[in-house]
């Protein structure tokens, strides 16, 4: 085994994908890619550490023990440049509002109560790389860091200031545990095994039910950016 060094920076490119109440990725128009990220800011939220310290008679410690701080969530503020109505209602369940044209469009969205307990998406991001040693052969290509945040919810849309200049639309939310997104639905990197060279392939390990993010190289391609949603049609890549 070795290892790969590697400094993301950039990020020209997000995926969202709506999920169920459960956390299971849905089909139907349930996908938007787009280029119009700006920022995807994550604060890690722990339990605070535990701690067991105990003097005896003469003032000394008898028991010096902790239990360590457990990761109970991670915190996602997402700031974009543009609003796409379909990508505001997969991250934050509001309503989309549509025009009365013969194919209705949909061309904004409502603010409700209650809309984040509906929020349920996941997110996947590609950033660009530097600085790439792995100390051995180049596979060729260019390579990408790619990370996946499998099960956000309570997305709310955040403060927004109109003024003279562009207004940045920010969504936050919070990542949880449990997630079924499994090796997803979708071929997220290029096999670099000698009898499947260059395949494209998903996930190669199951999300965990305490995973939380993940985050690798990969010399797949993010996929085409594009305004409104897109189909998923199954849950099996392909």
């Amino acid at each position: 085994m070795s290892t790969v060094c590697y400094t993301p920076f950039k990020l020209p490119r997000i995926r969202l994908t709506q999920l169920s109440a459960c956390g299971l990725p849905v089909t139907g128009c349930s996908t938007v890619v787009t280029n119009g990220i700006i920022s995807v800011e994550m604060t890690k939220e722990y339990e605070d550490r535990q701690e067991f310290f105990v003097k005896n008679g003469d003032g000394t410690f008898c028991v010096r023990e902790t239990n360590p701080p457990i990761l109970k969530w991670i915190n996602l503020v997402i700031t974009l440049c543009n609003v796409d109505p379909d990508a505001v209602s997969i991250m934050t369940a509001e309503q989309r509002v549509y025009d009365d044209s013969p194919t209705p469009q949909a061309t904004g969205y409502s603010t409700d109560e209650g809309s984040a307990a509906n929020a349920n998406f996941a997110l996947e991001g590609w950033t660009r790389l530097t600085n790439v040693s792995n100390g051995g052969a180049c596979t060729g290509g260019v390579e990408y860091g790619y990370m996946l945040y499998p099960w956000i919810v309570e997305g709310t849309v955040g403060d927004i200031t109109y003024e003279n200049g562009a207004a940045n639309f920010v969504v936050n939310g919070r990542t949880h545990a449990s997630s079924l997104w499994g090796t997803g639905p979708y071929f997220v990197d290029l096999s670099d095994a000698t009898a499947t060279l260059n395949n494209n392939i998903p996930l190669l390990t199951p999300i965990r039910s305490t995973e939380h993010m993940r985050t690798f190289i990969t010399r797949k391609a993010p996929p085409a950016s594009a305004c409104g949603c897109t189909t998923l049609s199954s849950l099996i890549p392909g």
